[in-house]
């Protein structure tokens, strides 16, 4: 899905998905979740998304060397 696009912008595109992970946990006032762990909480969660899933084929379980 994102292999498509040049290498600098595709990881522009995950770290704003990171961004936006750790903005959506900080906002919802009920979880009461630190902005620290929101944001390492938006790291893995965007890595596990890079990896489980076929957003990019360059890393994890889709890639060419078959991670």
């Amino acid at each position: 899905m994102l292999d498509k696009m040049k290498p600098a912008n595709r990881h522009f595109v995950l770290m704003i998905i990171v961004a936006a992970i750790t903005y959506a946990l900080t906002a919802i006032p009920t979880l009461d979740i630190e902005p620290l762990w929101a944001g390492l909480f938006g790291c893995l969660a965007t890595t596990a998304l890079a990896y489980f899933t076929p957003l990019t084929r360059q890393y994890g379980v889709g890639s060419v060397e078959g991670l």
